[in-house]
């Protein structure tokens, strides 16, 4: 679980429950924060206007992107070269002992590499092949962010059609004074609704799953830079030294760390 997601979630609601309320009159001041039309209206009407903005598939898959919010966005890199730097010194020795290696190893993407190398594919071919997965891969997840980044649009807008028909209806009783106070208030709750569903709620996701994209793609890339270096036979020294370059500073710290601590154990 990503608790900096969490947290941020959890510190918007406190935010605005902070904002409308008192310790005297909080049932009173929440009571006026709630207006079922004016839910139905945006986040509905949202919701209605992306399903028929993208195909059936894209929309329900939106719960998964929803998921991956709040799921762990930690990418392994460290542990990943770990895979690639050892598999490269057994394929120094012997390219195909590198099949025994393969059933333990999750990444897919990984494995499926280290396949095409075993089965002595044509180098051109392994980079197309492995090029291709990166980018329909990424295409994916970009898609996924899309699908909430327009919600984000969305929301306001339709935020502004509930304000604009509470307006009309306010219009309709402007011959009794007291009504307009109350109506009015309704009216404009809904573009507060419209509001806080993009800046508190689709931004942030939509920025949240653009991040692990990236992150994701780093480490794509430099599963294909470590295949393309052991279909090379190059040494294990020279493509962990080349794949560290991945490494944000503080994870390059944290391996040369661990690389340190393993070798005075050696």
């Amino acid at each position: 679980m990503d608790i900096a997601a969490v947290l941020g979630t959890v510190g918007i609601i406190v935010v605005f429950l902070f904002g409308v309320v008192t310790p005297d009159i909080v049932l009173i001041n929440l009571q006026y924060m709630w207006n079922a039309p004016s839910v139905i209206i945006v986040l509905f009407g949202t919701l209605a206007a992306t399903l028929s903005s993208y195909p059936l598939d894209m929309f329900l898959g939106m719960g998964k992107s929803i998921k991956k919010v709040y799921g762990s966005k930690n990418v392994p890199l460290i542990e990943t070269l770990v895979i690639i730097v050892d598999v490269a010194k057994v394929a120094r020795k012997n390219v195909l002992a590198i099949e025994d290696s393969l059933p333990s190893i999750e990444n897919e993407f990984l494995r499926n590499g280290l396949r095409l190398v075993v089965d002595r594919v044509d180098r051109e071919l392994i980079t197309d092949i492995m090029q291709a997965e990166i980018k329909y891969a990424d295409k994916k997840k970009e898609a996924d962010m899309m699908v909430i980044k327009q919600m984000s649009s969305l929301s306001p807008a339709f935020g502004m059609i509930g304000t604009l028909v509470g307006l009309v209806l306010m219009l309709q009783n402007l011959d009794d004074p007291s009504t307009i106070g109350p109506n009015m208030s309704v009216a404009l709750i809904t573009t507060l609704y419209g509001s806080l569903l993009s800046s508190g709620v689709f931004v942030p996701w939509s920025n949240a799953l653009e991040t692990a994209r990236l992150n994701e793609m780093v480490l794509s890339e430099m599963v294909r830079d470590g295949i393309l270096f052991i279909e090379k036979n190059e040494r294990a020294e020279f493509i962990e030294q080349d794949l560290m370059n991945y490494l944000p500073p503080d994870l390059k710290k944290k391996y040369e760390e661990l690389k340190f601590s393993g070798d005075k154990a050696s």
